[in-house]
């Protein structure tokens, strides 16, 4: 029997929003729609008004009353279906409306799937400690215990979820990315090197403090020449300007700003290699984004990249995530450009999306959790 898939989320799924579980609901969704699958999403937000790209799939709004009671028209909602014939899925973790939502869920027999997206990573779990393992008890856990099964990115969400809510059934599969037939190569243009980051400005979490150190130290190694670019805002912009002001590399860091669109795209098919050393991340799009278009990476194993990285050679993976092995993973990138095997790394990470990250293969993927 086909089952309905109904994708719940705070927000609208809107594509054209900074919010990255959007966009990938948004992504997931249409894909299950050009499978065959009857797909809706279900959107709860301040604001239930219809102001989003036209989609394939049906997109039903409800009004966030507020963290601990629901929309009545959504429990209205829920009468009216059939629990043999729908599934649900929910994302995102530590969201008290999940919590009275599940709660009507397994009162009426619905099965449902939990995608936490990053939230159960122990970096994050750290962040508010004492306060996050009260929520668990108390709501959290009902959440997790009673999903049919929880769909992890990658391997940092395992250890995080198996820490905190013990043997629960639970699913690896990436995020995806759209994929074509065209053949993507970024070859090296001048002679300095170009090392980039595309996201959020936050110097912690994106190990951005971790990059300039190791930056400075790549500048006066051999004289090593090369450029770094930022291209993103946030609130750390002004620090990580005055640490690059400190570090004496000001003249080598270009601070580029947000950008969007055809206009990301060229920046970072301008650079050499993508870096992304984060201390805590779910799975980065950026990095599928920049790969897809040949450019090869430079990641920390806390992206939950290394793995395919590594063994597609599209790049490389830091030993550990502090400056030493960031310094080591620069110079021997910088070195690849010179001898060319750069090339064969920018074919291999546009292969590697394709292989593993092709979002038809997730929507199928996510079908079967659901059906079995």
């Amino acid at each position: 029997m086909e089952l309905e898939i109904i994708h719940v989320v705070l927000g609208k799924a809107n594509p054209n929003r900074m919010n990255g579980v959007n966009k990938v609901v948004n992504s997931l969704a249409a894909h299950q729609v050009s499978l065959g699958h009857t797909v809706s999403v279900w959107g709860i937000t301040k604001n239930p008004v219809h102001d989003y790209p036209t989609r394939d799939y049906n997109t039903r709004l409800f009004k966030d009353v507020s963290k601990f009671r629901l929309d009545s028209s959504l429990a209205k909602a829920l009468k009216t279906m059939d629990p043999e014939k729908v599934v649900f899925h929910l994302h995102g973790g530590f969201i008290p409306q999940f919590h009275m939502l599940a709660r009507k869920l397994v009162a009426r027999g619905f099965r449902y799937v939990l995608t936490p997206h990053g939230a159960y990573n122990m970096i994050a779990m750290q962040r508010s400690w004492l306060k996050k393992r009260i929520y668990v008890r108390s709501f959290e856990w009902f959440l997790v215990q009673n999903a049919h099964a929880i769909h992890l990115i990658g391997d940092s969400e395992v250890a995080g979820t198996q820490a905190v809510f013990g043997d629960v059934p639970y699913r690896v599969i990436p995020n995806g990315h759209e994929v074509t037939d065209q053949f993507f190569v970024a070859p090296s243009r001048g002679e300095a090197p170009v090392f980039g980051f595309v996201g959020r400005l936050d110097a912690h979490t994106k190990g951005l403090d971790l990059l300039l150190n190791a930056f400075a130290e790549y500048r006066v190694r051999l004289g090593s020449p090369g450029e770094l670019w930022l291209v993103g805002d946030g609130e750390d912009m002004d620090h990580l300007k005055y640490m690059a002001e400190c570090l004496s590399i000001s003249n080598h860091v270009k601070f580029l700003g947000a950008k969007y669109g055809d206009e990301k795209m060229d920046l970072i098919q301008s650079m050499d290699y993508l870096c992304l050393n984060s201390r805590n991340e779910g799975l980065p799009g950026v990095v599928l984004e920049a790969a897809a278009q040949g450019v090869p990476v430079i990641v920390s194993e806390e992206t939950n990249m290394g793995a395919y990285v590594r063994d597609n050679n599209a790049g490389f993976v830091t030993e550990r995530n502090d400056v030493p092995h960031i310094l080591k993973a620069l110079l021997t990138a910088a070195a690849r450009k010179y001898d060319h095997t750069r090339l064969l790394m920018s074919i291999n990470a546009s292969e590697m999306v394709k292989k593993h990250f092709d979002w038809r293969s997730i929507a199928a993927q996510h079908s079967e959790v659901y059906e079995n």
